[in-house]
């Protein structure tokens, strides 16, 4: 039986018991990063309660396997269905397996197959951060936004369909954040947005605004990842979204007043103004 599990996205107390007796039972563990699961069962196991009900989830009792988006494939072409007799647990770096992580080709193997396999119950990031935000209704979770910003900026573009109708729930890296939350301020200017980070965690962090506001309030160095929360704007997206034109609808001041890099604002500046890209940086550059 392989048993795909949820680990905690912060806090090692929100641990369900389902979880600890998974971990409890399986000498087998297929996870994204071997050292991350090991480091956390390492750490659940100075929890008293756990060590006394729960002693086997000892890391050195256990076989770590690692599975991960870059050797999933390969692992499943080699790996025999008898591998999957004995309990096996499956686990991601933190939240749940299959959202935004590995896990679907996995799960997908075990039903063409025949195999035994159950999903244990847990939550993640996304969901944690929309009951923070106070928000209801419908919304629509995308995941990690791209990283070139000409598909970054389309995908955004056609989101505008139906934003008016449901709130939009991404996830970004600390690396791209400034330019990701650059690119919505030019396409979704007046909507209200809600960013976490550390969720569950001592340093919790939210944060409410427009994409320049919260782009402002930034800090100079920027760690951990992020899930933004677009919140749905019927009044100002239902009349941009009958012309594809009007999305870039910032001028050149607001474009400049940006706090993202240079060449992204470079890039902005080329759509609305006669300069290239190349002219735009030089100047940018210079000043």
């Amino acid at each position: 039986m392989l048993f795909f599990v949820p680990t905690p996205i912060g806090n090692l107390l929100d641990v369900s018991l389902h979880t600890l007796m998974v971990f409890n039972k399986c000498q087998v563990i297929l996870c994204e990063d071997t050292r991350v699961t090991k480091k956390l069962l390492t750490l659940l196991l100075r929890n008293d309660l756990i060590q006394q009900y729960y002693p086997n989830i000892n890391p050195k009792e256990k076989q770590f396997i690692s599975f991960h988006s870059h050797n999933q494939e390969d692992f499943l072409k080699n790996v025999g269905k008898d591998f999957f007799t004995q309990d096996i647990a499956f686990c991601t770096d933190a939240g749940m397996p299959n959202i935004s992580d590995p896990g679907a080709l996995l799960l997908r193997y075990m039903r063409e197959h025949g195999i035994d396999y159950e999903v244990v119950l847990g939550g993640g990031a996304f969901s944690h951060a929309f009951v923070c935000s106070g928000l209801e209704g419908a919304f629509y979770f995308g995941g990690f936004l791209a990283h070139k910003q000409h598909d970054r900026q389309r995908y955004l573009k056609s989101l505008l369909e139906y934003h008016n109708e449901m709130h939009i729930i991404l996830y970004e890296s600390p690396k791209r954040l400034r330019e990701s939350l650059g690119d919505i301020a030019l396409i979704m200017p007046h909507s209200t947005l809600f960013i976490y980070k550390e969720l569950t965690k001592l340093y919790e962090t939210e944060i409410i605004g427009t994409a320049q506001e919260i782009l402002n309030k930034l800090p100079s160095s920027i760690k951990g990842e992020y899930c933004i929360i677009i919140q749905k704007d019927s009044k100002n997206l239902s009349s941009e979204t009958s012309n594809t034109q009007q999305i870039l609808r910032l001028n050149q001041d607001d474009i400049l007043a940006l706090d993202i890099q240079p060449k992204q604002k470079a890039k902005l500046l080329a759509q609305v103004s006669e300069k290239s890209i190349k002219e735009w940086y030089a100047i940018l550059t210079q000043r």
